[in-house]
């Protein structure tokens, strides 16, 4: 009975270290992380290590049922006035590490599109998570009304510095995981599920990527009047480009991975078992 316990005290211990060095691979450099399974109430929770402050629309989203194998609850935008805002600027810690060429910047999110197209704004894509507005456009992880998967990063006046999506790259009323990558020299990258090969890519221009905005990320909206009708949850940013082993780990973290101010990991036992 004994040799039985301390077996499985050593196996407790061997996952715990196995879950928490995976989890170590995508801490660094981590911005913002959003798992949005609360299932209830006025507030999403940043579990990564500003623990920024968010902010529903006058009209919230929904909380649902996420109706995927791994994530219990998530929130729909209706495509028309709901979003989630979070104000990092205000907060003491925006996001501007597109402008150095040694970092860049990462977005990640689980998505599930329930319908495309459903504004009257002349633009062909919605925001899944966007930052900017007039003279001091940022970045924009998207989805484009001929089903595309896209990633933009724009200089403050709103002209493109890498602009990249693909036709029909994001599948349509189905769970998928979308990251965007984008680094100075290099260009801007979409990849759909943690595949190898990313659905889209375009070299920067040799434009600079704008530093001096300070509009909050909002998710689901963008500020001059386009919605995204979709279900989303576990929405990440990183300052910094993620390889693809830690976009797949990120993928299959739901929720697994909590960063206190000061950037230690903590990883609870419950999380364990899930993983």
């Amino acid at each position: 009975m004994r040799q039985l316990k301390v077996f499985t005290l050593l196996i407790v211990c061997f996952f715990y270290t196995v879950v928490s060095l995976n989890a170590a691979d995508i801490e660094d450099g981590l911005w913002l992380y959003l798992p949005m399974n609360e299932g209830n109430g006025e507030n999403v929770l940043d579990h990564g290590p500003h623990k920024f402050e968010t902010e529903f629309s006058p009209e919230p989203p929904v909380w649902v049922d996420a109706g995927h194998s791994k994530i219990d609850n998530a929130l729909e935008f209706d495509g028309k006035a709901t979003y989630l805002k979070i104000d990092m600027a205000s907060q003491g810690n925006d996001i501007d590490s597109l402008v150095d060429e040694d970092k860049g910047i990462t977005i990640c999110a689980w998505v599930k599109v329930l319908a495309i197209a459903t504004d009257a704004h002349n633009q062909t894509r919605q925001p899944i998570v966007i930052k900017g507005f007039h003279n001091v456009w940022e970045f924009g992880l998207l989805i484009y009304d001929d089903n595309g998967a896209g990633l933009s990063v724009w200089n403050c006046a709103g002209e493109g510095v890498a602009e990249t999506s693909r036709p029909g790259s994001a599948p349509q009323a189905t769970w998928f995981h979308q990251c965007g990558p984008f680094k100075l020299g290099v260009g801007s990258r979409v990849y759909i599920n943690a595949n190898e090969s990313p659905v889209a890519q375009t070299a920067d221009n040799g434009k600079i990527p704008c530093e001096t905005g300070t509009r909050p990320v909002i998710i689901a909206h963008r500020e001059d009047g386009q919605y995204l009708n979709a279900i989303i949850a576990e929405v990440y940013m990183w300052d910094r480009v993620l390889d693809i082993d830690e976009m797949e780990l990120a993928m299959n973290s739901f929720g697994t991975l909590s960063v206190k101010p000061g950037g230690k990991l903590t990883t609870s036992w419950g999380h364990i078992k899930k993983r």
